[in-house]
């Protein structure tokens, strides 16, 4: 059986910027990693800000 290959067999790098971007570009999808360094001190109180409005706030220890 060593032979045979799955089709669940995955690129071993995924570019998740790309993912993001695309998700962003075409379904209107914003995903964000509140450590971002790419993100100001505003930027990331304004998505902490609306991710607790919409899904409440983190549970403590997070």
């Amino acid at each position: 059986m060593s032979g045979l290959r799955s089709s669940l067999n995955f690129a071993s790098t995924v570019d998740y910027e790309a993912i993001k971007k695309n998700a962003f570009h075409d379904q209107g999808i914003l995903v964000v990693k509140m450590d971002d360094p790419k993100l100001s001190w505003a930027d990331r109180e304004i998505l902490r800000a609306v991710g607790e409005r919409l899904y409440g706030a983190p549970k403590a220890g997070r």
